[in-house]
């Protein structure tokens, strides 16, 4: 039966609704239905039983509906459904559409827009490509079954609600918010965009702190988009014992570039006054210039050393300014930089607050004239002025041949290179042993190594095993007591330089003599340990003196004894450990150990790190840090998490920063380093079960002090409504997949 009416409503739009004027030619409509009356005089139509009109996307189902031609209105009853192109859905128990859908009357209206927002309104009138206005309406973003009257974590109850797709703007009137059905705000008016707007001028999530340090803090920033690649946005902050101060960010956005700056600017209390005028910037310039060159230029300065800190705007200890551009290609690399670093730390005679100005670099590394042969080049030149008191320029150069010889048994190699640098030291702290004026070091470097890969089976399991040996010549004059040696200070050796021709890497500490490096890895699987892995090496002196720049035994031959050591259980826990024996006495001179895991959905994590004993005399030794993080997320939304963090320095236990979020829509947690090196978890939202609400409460205790910078504890506390200046984590992706 239903088959033959399909081919009447074929018959019947062709001959009758085509006619119409209102009708355009390329937008039919296909109708369909149980059963149709039509009225032969003038040319209107009842149909009734699983009515189906459908129109360029538009589709319109119903009980029954009556199609007056004179006026060309459709008025649909019973369990009405209108689906737009777009995705949103109106039901209503009675609907009055004309021809081309797009002009819509309807009572008792329940709207579901495409991204999920809800909309019941006692009844509704639409124009397509227009606006939409509801009386006596509920307005939710909140993704959960309104229509069947599941309770919306949040919802705004109205007199009148207006959509207007012009301006992409929802605007509500006489307003009353409603959190879990609990009434907690009246606005006689309310506005914000919808959801297919991805920048718009107005208000953002407000924040709210309280600190021993700075008493009550509230800050509302204000956005303000400029134009399409332009926007700037102001967030003011009132310290309740302190002052005042503005952070200004401002945005741009070119074919080929990226501009981010922000100022700082403020009148609060520092050590020098109760109130005094500072301020600082932080501007980030990115571009992509001419033939694959990368140009990054930085200028990050602050007017007084502390105020950053201690009113939270960067927590960092030192700001570097700086342009960098660099160049890759398949077989080179180019760099020429040149920066500039403030120390945020009380100042002294010494302080480390080095400016390279330049910096060039080249690298070329390409086949050589054999099959296993590679060839490097690198060519370096700078300038270096008030590192710790030092002053100097150096102009050096490596050229660099590389081969391996795969054999029946194992994979022997030889590597051979020379470096050459002339030094002029223009000035040095009083306490340096160096001399200043100019130093030529020329360092012919070469080796012999041996590897062995073998797999074998021990205890029923496949054991991946590869020792190797290197034999290694560095010849050319001692300079170590004529630089100063700035770019190896920091030098830890481990598994990844132990076999390295100059293994202090950089070129101001080259250590002539002769040395045997010898290691061995191992690799295997376990059924119940998961995945085992571990190295261990030492390098032993043939010839040369000893030094007094380094650390460890003069009378000891052999280096720090190295070695590592990994188990990864399926799903359970992971060990990682890292560090270095003294071959006199077997002290554990420097380690590093992580252990991570989880207890049904509780991840946590401790990181230990020791040094006993530095490899450089001049570096500091006997620190020793614990850190313990542990984060869980709900299924309902809920998230917590704490780090502490304790000082083990000397033989004592210092209980050092704390911290403790617990957030609702967070999703999960990121953690990650601040630039001080000390770890942070981030909330990364996404609205909660109902996709439309974050709540954030974090607390810190940091007994930090620097001058003016006191221990404080500090809680900070957002919440985050969706539309209401926040844009969830899913919307904030969709915007810059579209971009």
């Amino acid at each position: 039966m239903r088959v033959f009416f399909k081919f009447f409503s074929f018959v019947f739009v062709a001959t009758s609704l085509m006619s119409a004027t209102a009708m355009a030619d390329d937008n039919p409509i296909a109708f369909e239905a149980d059963k149709v009356q039509v009225n032969q005089e003038d040319g209107s139509m009842y149909a009734t039983g699983n009515v189906v009109l459908k129109q360029a996307g538009k589709t319109l189902r119903a009980d029954e509906v009556t199609y007056n031609k004179p006026n060309d209105r459709a008025i649909a009853r019973g369990n009405v459904v209108m689906t737009l192109p777009d995705g949103t859905r109106h039901k209503a128990i009675v609907m009055e559409v004309d021809n081309e859908f797009t002009h819509i009357v309807a009572e008792t209206l329940s709207t579901k827009f495409a991204d999920g927002t809800s909309m019941k309104s006692k009844n509704g009138e639409q124009t397509v490509g227009d606006k939409a206005v509801f009386q006596s309406a509920r307005f939710t973003p909140c993704k959960c079954d309104f229509e069947n009257g599941e309770t919306p974590i949040w919802d705004l109850r109205t007199t009148s609600t207006i959509r207007s797709e012009k301006t992409n703007t929802i605007s509500h009137n006489n307003v009353r918010m409603h959190v879990l059905n609990i009434p907690v705000g009246y606005f006689p008016y309310l506005a914000h965009p919808d959801w297919t707007v991805r920048r718009r001028s107005g208000f953002l999530t407000p924040s709210f702190v309280i600190s021993s340090d700075l008493g009550f803090t509230a800050s509302i920033p204000y956005y303000q988009v400029i134009d399409d690649t332009r926007d700037i946005e102001f967030t003011p902050y009132r310290f309740q014992h302190r002052g005042t101060a503005v952070k200004t960010r401002y945005r741009q956005k070119w074919d080929n570039s990226d501009l981010n700056v922000a100022i700082y600017t403020a009148s609060v209390e520092t050590y020098k006054k109760n109130r005094e005028a500072v301020g600082a910037i932080d501007g980030l310039f990115t571009s992509t210039l001419g033939d694959d060159w990368k140009l990054r230029a930085r200028l990050n300065r602050a007017s007084q050393d502390t105020f950053m800190r201690r009113y939270n705007f960067d927590e960092s200890t030192s700001l570097k300014s700086e342009i960098v551009a660099e160049r890759i290609k398949s077989e080179r690399y180019y760099l020429v930089e040149a920066n500039d670093i403030q120390t945020l730390q009380t100042k002294t005679a010494l302080a480390n607050e080095p400016s390279l100005l330049p910096n060039i670099y080249y690298e070329e590394v390409k086949a050589g004239f054999r099959r296993n042969q590679v060839l490097r080049t690198e060519i370096q030149a700078f300038q270096l002025d008030n590192d710790q008191g030092y002053d100097m320029s150096r102009w050096s150069g490596t050229a660099q041949i590389t081969e391996d010889f795969p054999m029946t048994y194992g994979i022997a190699s030889y590597d051979a290179n020379i470096i050459g640098s002339f030094y002029n030291l223009h000035s040095q702290p009083t306490t340096a042993t160096t001399k200043t004026g100019t130093v030529t070091a020329v360092n012919p470097i070469m080796s012999l190594g041996y590897r062995l890969p073998l797999a074998t089976s021990i205890l029923d399991r496949l054991v991946v095993i590869e020792p190797q040996a290197k034999l290694v010549h560095v010849a050319g004059e001692d300079n170590t007591d004529k630089i100063p040696n700035r770019d190896a200070a920091d030098y830890r050796i481990d598994e990844a330089n132990l076999f390295l021709l100059n293994r202090y890497q950089g070129k101001d500490y080259i250590l002539p003599g002769s040395r045997m490096d010898v290691g061995v890895s191992a690799i295997t699987q376990d059924a119940v340990l998961g995945e085992i892995s571990g190295f261990a090496g030492v390098s032993r002196r043939l010839s040369s003196q000893r030094t007094t720049g380094l650390s460890i035994n003069s009378d000891d031959i052999y280096s720090d004894y190295v070695a590592s050591a990994s188990i990864d259980p399926p799903g359970a826990y992971k060990v990682t450990w890292s560090g270095r024996l003294s071959s006199h006495d077997f002290t554990l001179n420097e380690s590093k150990t992580t252990i991570t895991g989880n207890v049904g959905i509780t991840n946590w994590s401790l990181d230990h790190n020791q040094l006993n004993k530095a490899y450089f005399a001049s570096s500091s030794d006997d620190r020793e840090e614990l850190t313990a993080n542990a984060i869980r997320s709900f299924d309902n939304g809920w998230n917590v998490s704490a780090t502490q963090i304790w000082d083990l320095s000397y033989g004592t236990t210092k209980q050092e920063k704390t911290s403790a979020s617990l957030g609702y829509g967070a999703g999960t947690f990121a953690v990650s380093k601040t630039r001080g090196g000390e770890k942070s978890a981030t909330l990364i939202w996404n609205g909660g079960v109902q996709d439309c609400i974050t709540v954030t409460v974090n607390y810190k205790h940091d007994p930090t002090k620097d001058r003016d910078i006191k221990t404080v504890d500090e809680l900070n506390f957002t919440i985050s409504f969706k539309h209401l200046g926040a844009l969830s984590q899913s919307e904030i992706a969709n915007a810059t997949k579209s971009e």
